[in-house]
């Protein structure tokens, strides 16, 4: 299910920026920024990565939510950011990317089943949120994802509920998108 809804997220994005931007080509990709081994998972510049870098529980509704002799849906919050991976002279479309992406988030901060019909049937609605950081954390979430700070923009993603048969959407490829994991 993850995967189903950062997919449909970098959809969407993708689509939004070709239309603003007139581009023939995919501006958005799914990726890690370092691989394990420490090399650039990245391969392809000037692009707009999106990177899965936390997943909470979201406590407060699953103690609302609980029923007995059921199992009880399990709620997350899943943090998502968007970096602008650009080439050195770049730097200037990199800057117009990221605006970009933030105008697009604060126009679809909800996505529901009518203004994102390919949303997963079992989520109710995604709602973003952008995650205030300040320069140490942002500098510690970079050094724990191996990489250099590009710019970028850390949103809260809620609620993904998570119940039993979930999952099965979780490898279906969607056109128009790349991915690389």
């Amino acid at each position: 299910m993850i995967y189903s809804v950062l997919n449909i997220i970098g959809e969407r994005l993708n689509f939004y920026l070709k239309n603003r931007f007139a581009l023939g080509e995919d501006k958005v990709i799914l990726s890690n920024i370092v691989n394990q081994d420490g090399s650039l998972a990245i391969t392809e510049s000037d692009k707009v990565v999106i990177t899965l870098v936390n997943i909470q529980e979201e406590t407060i509704t699953s103690r609302l939510n609980s029923t007995v002799n059921m199992a009880r849906p399990i709620n997350l919050n899943i943090y998502v950011m968007c970096s602008a991976y650009f080439t050195d002279k770049n730097y200037p479309e990199a800057l117009k990317f990221l605006s970009a992406t933030l105008s697009f988030f604060q126009a679809n901060c909800v996505f529901t089943h009518s203004n994102t019909p390919d949303l997963n049937r079992n989520i109710e609605k995604l709602t973003f949120e952008i995650v205030n950081q300040d320069l140490q954390n942002q500098s510690h979430l970079w050094g724990t994802l191996g990489g250099k700070y590009l710019p970028s923009i850390l949103y809260k993603v809620r609620m993904v509920t998570v119940q039993e048969g979930n999952f099965e959407d979780d490898y279906t490829r969607v056109s128009g998108f790349s991915s690389i994991i």
